[in-house]
C-alpha cells in the first residue's frame, strides 16, 4: 500500500525534471539558434548516459531474433520522445513552462485513460470512471488559468 505513494511521490519528482528540462533545452535552443539541434544534443547526452549506464549494469543486447519479433509500432516512442522535446524546445519561449506542461500534462491523462479504458497496448484495463472524467476537466481548466493569469 504504501510502495504505491512512494512510488507516486518518485513519478512527482521525476515530472518536475521536465519542467526542468524543457526550461534548459530552450535555453540551449535559443543558444544554439536551432531548436532541432538542441532536440539532437539532448537525445545525443541521453543515449550517451544510458549507453554508460548499460555497460555499467551489463546488460546483455537483445539477441537479433528477439529484435526482429518486436512489432515495428512499438519503435515509435523513440519518434513519439523527438517530437515531443523538439516541440517543447519550440513551445515554452512563446507560451511558458507553466502553460507548455500544462497543457501536456492535460493531453497525457486524455489519452492515458483512453488506453487504460480500452486496454491498448496489452494495459490492464481501468475503466474511465466520473471522478477521472472530473479531474482531466478540472486539468484543462487549471491549463487555462496558468495561460490567463
Amino acid at each position: 500500500m504504501y510502495l504505491k505513494y512512494i512510488l507516486t511521490g518518485i513519478a512527482l519528482l521525476i515530472g518536475g525534471l521536465l519542467a526542468v528540462q524543457g526550461s534548459i533545452n530552450s535555453q540551449l535552443g535559443g543558444l544554439l539558434r536551432n531548436p532541432l539541434q538542441a532536440a539532437f544534443v539532448n537525445f545525443f547526452v541521453g543515449t550517451i548516459i544510458l549507453l554508460a549506464i548499460n555497460v555499467f549494469a551489463k546488460t546483455e543486447l537483445p539477441a537479433k531474433e528477439t529484435l526482429k519479433a518486436i512489432p515495428l509500432y512499438l519503435f515509435i516512442g523513440g519518434v513519439m520522445g523527438a517530437v515531443y522535446v523538439s516541440s517543447a524546445i519550440i513551445l515554452i519561449p512563446k507560451i511558458g513552462v507553466a502553460t507548455m506542461l500544462g497543457a501536456s500534462i492535460g493531453g497525457q491523462m486524455i489519452v492515458a485513460s483512453i488506453i487504460d479504458h480500452y486496454g491498448f497496448f496489452n494495459i490492464t484495463v481501468h475503466a474511465i470512471s466520473p471522478g477521472r472524467i472530473a479531474g482531466i476537466i478540472l486539468l484543462i481548466i487549471g491549463v487555462f488559468l496558468i495561460q490567463r493569469f
